[in-house]
């Protein structure tokens, strides 16, 4: 096809688009022109900003009234949806930070791929599939002609020294999506009634040859796991929601693909796939009770539990074939957002289960009096200092709490400063206390609050050994390995009946086959603290540690001597200072 015939053909189709839907069209110009006549960026109360975010909803309306009699008379509804905004609000940050909004948009587009809901199942499949393929294809045509105009600006101001000012560009670029994305959707549209229901060549072979095997894989190795559950009678994984939710909502894509295949593959495996998905879906579930049960409830739990019961629900409609209806899914689908967005409150729902928590680790860890407020006469550096090893779990977990209900989540996002208006609250219902509880930071060895580092366990020892004195020794030895880790296999030894096991170790054996290059690393350390009349057991600034570097770093014995170029140690109230990581610079023997 030349390109004069390519232009030729799309100015038609854009054409028939127009001369089909003059409405739609009409709706989509006064959306672009409209936008130049408003500041975008601003929140003043005269900007009436609001408008154009309901074009979507608003076209899909106008697009889905076309086949019945009362076309002529739809644009009545975008003038009254406008007119109740412009009386009610029309800021546009409240419907965009508003759930009820984004969820009203989806059901619509939900709405606009499937309409009119036919109870044939391939039709249904490839309606939803060409309209969502045209909305792709749209979306793809929008940045297209994006670039396209960005280049063109950006030429006139380099040639030309054209300056063109952001307001100009904000007006323009969303002026051009407001209009551009629509009009080729309604394109791209012209070209499904000509249209046999049934893939193309490439998208059957995508189908049957990439997603299906691919499908059947999954769920082999989800079996194989299964069986590993009950071999070894460990629950399964928290995060295992994260393999069987995707697997789950890939496997109904690739269901319902199949019944628009003109030859459709692997009947057999698709003829159970229904009733094998429910051990996935039993996994999904067994995952989400672990994590609520070990962290309670936040928002993205409770709409993963929406999720799950709607792809619950639609593989149990799979399994029955009297109601074997994907539309009966959309529906599903539908209601579960409605739900999760109009009916349900997630936020206030995962603020109280996460207050709830927060509340039983402040008594678990007897941090607060009789009224639930946090003891006056607690030292929270004090306490912190000398916490126990068994105790940093819960203050991990009173960490992220105390960060989840303070600066996370704003059950009201449209006050001016939700974040310090949940901080208040938190300072009301805990007490003046909570102030310090709020800085609270535990990361990994790292833990400080009040910015005042009350544990940081790792310390690295360095010295650069710029020059050895080799005359004491007889031979240097080849180092076979410069680095070992605690958690590592700590020898060669091939005596050893544990040297392929990863346990903590504090021996180390620099040479293989040879245990005279032996060590006890954490004999050594204590050795040099001691030489130097201190105490081991006692937590030490690194200033402080800093003279006892050339020591730490020579492990001196009678028959060789190491040379370390670093050492990283911990701290732990209970055993002092121990070695975690070393990488050594030289062996000699003497």
């Amino acid at each position: 096809m030349s390109v004069s015939t390519f232009f030729e053909k799309t100015k038609a189709q854009i054409k028939n688009a127009v001369s089909a839907h003059p409405i739609a069209i009409f709706l989509i110009s006064a959306f672009a022109i409209g936008i130049w006549f408003m500041e975008l960026g601003t929140h003043k109360e005269n900007d009436h900003l609001a408008y154009w975010v309901f074009e979507p909803m608003l076209f899909i309306f106008i697009y889905l009234s076309r086949p019945y009699s009362w076309y002529r008379f739809s644009w009545i509804v975008p003038l009254l949806a406008l007119a109740i905004i412009g009386m009610t609000n029309d800021s546009a940050e409240f419907y965009l930070t508003s759930p009820k909004f984004w969820g009203a948009n989806f059901i619509a587009l939900l709405v606009l791929l499937g309409f009119p809901f036919e109870k044939n199942n391939q039709g249904f499949t490839y309606r939803n599939f060409t309209n969502l393929f045209h909305f792709g294809l749209a979306t793809m045509v929008w940045l297209l002609v994006f670039g396209l105009v960005a280049a063109i600006l950006f030429t006139i101001t380099t040639l030309f020294n054209v300056e063109f000012s952001n307001s100009f560009y904000d007006h323009f670029y969303t002026s051009l999506g407001i209009f551009t994305q629509p009009l080729f959707f309604l394109v791209f549209q012209q070209r499904q009634s000509k249209s046999e229901m049934t893939l193309n060549r490439i998208f059957e072979i995508l189908v049957n040859f990439v997603l299906a095997p691919a499908l059947m894989i999954f769920t082999v190795l989800l079996y194989a796991y299964v069986v590993q559950i009950i071999f070894e009678g460990v629950l399964p994984k928290g995060m295992l929601a994260n393999i069987t939710l995707p697997y789950l909502l890939g496997g109904l894509g690739v269901y319902a693909l199949r019944s628009i295949c003109a030859k459709a593959r692997w009947e057999a495996f698709f003829k159970f796939y229904p009733y094998l998905a429910i051990v996935p879906i039993v996994l999904l579930w067994l995952a989400i009770d672990r994590r609520i049960s070990a962290y309670a409830w936040t928002e993205q739990r409770i709409y993963l539990v929406a999720l799950a019961s709607a792809i619950t629900i639609a593989y149990a409609i799979l399994t029955m074939p009297k109601i074997r209806q994907y539309r009966l899914i959309s529906a599903v689908v539908m209601v579960a957002i409605f739900s999760m967005t109009w009916v349900v409150k997630p936020k206030e729902i995962a603020y109280q289960s996460q207050t709830e928590r927060f509340e039983q680790l402040l008594t678990k860890l007897n941090l607060s009096d009789s009224s639930g407020k946090i003891r006056d006469d607690v030292d929270f550096v004090e306490r912190l200092e000398n916490m126990p090893k068994s105790e940093l779990k819960d203050w991990e977990e009173l960490d992220n709490v105390t960060f989840y209900m303070v600066r996370h989540i704003a059950l009201d996002s449209y006050v001016e400063d939700p974040y310090k208006e949940r901080h208040e609250i938190f300072k009301q219902r805990y007490g003046e206390k909570s102030e310090e509880l709020v800085t609270l930071n535990i990361y990994g060895d790292h833990i400080s609050i009040n910015s005042q580092v009350i544990s940081d366990r790792k310390t690295t020892i360095e010295f650069l050994w710029e020059s050895i004195d080799v005359t004491p020794y007889k031979k240097w030895i080849r180092v076979p390995k410069p680095g070992f880790d605690r958690t590592e296999v700590q020898t060669y030894m091939k005596s050893d009946e544990k040297a392929d096991k990863h346990e903590e170790k504090p021996e180390v054996c620099f040479v293989e086959d040879h245990d005279r290059y032996c060590t006890n690393m954490d004999e050594h350390i204590h050795k040099v603290f001691k030489e130097h009349q201190l105490d081991p057991m006692k937590k030490m600034s690194k200033a402080e540690l800093k003279s006892l570097s050339q020591d730490l770093l020579k492990i001196d014995r009678p028959s060789f001597t190491i040379y370390l170029s670093e050492l990283d140690m911990e701290f732990r109230p209970e055993s002092g200072y121990y070695y975690n990581r070393i990488y050594t610079k030289a062996i000699f023997d003497k």
